[in-house]
């Protein structure tokens, strides 16, 4: 498996702002969420997850499932 290069400009607190985004622009923005999860590798999830979880009180594994459905609910995060 390959393995992603981590991008340089990284914040994970902006990329938790941006999912929280993706959940309220008048429905779910599935692109914008692949965008940011699936432009990182597992420590950078695990750092947005952590950041989520801060800013907003919220499990992000619970908040992508709730959001998600179909072949999306199956995406590891």
């Amino acid at each position: 498996m390959a393995t992603l290069l981590a991008p340089e400009d990284f914040s994970p607190g902006e990329d938790a702002m941006a999912l929280n985004k993706a959940f309220e622009d008048g429905g779910t923005d599935g692109k914008a969420i692949i965008w940011i999860l699936g432009h990182g590798n597992a420590d950078q999830r695990k750092q947005i997850r952590l950041a989520y979880q801060e800013i907003y009180l919220e499990d992000l594994n619970k908040k992508l499932k709730s959001e998600l459905s179909g072949d999306f609910e199956c995406v590891p995060y």
